[in-house]
């Protein structure tokens, strides 16, 4: 792989790892009162 390809290649890995954040961060954010995803129930305990 050249300069260029793995300069590309670490922006788009680095960009999918934001989206992904930012994703589980959104629906955190806006899930309503009263419910645990099953991943909080499992660290909870």
């Amino acid at each position: 792989m050249s300069k260029k390809e793995k300069i590309i290649a670490i922006c788009f890995s680095i960009s999918m790892v934001l989206m992904i954040f930012s994703s589980i961060y959104t629906i955190i954010s806006n899930k309503s009162e009263g419910y645990s995803f099953r991943i909080e129930k499992i660290f909870n305990q």
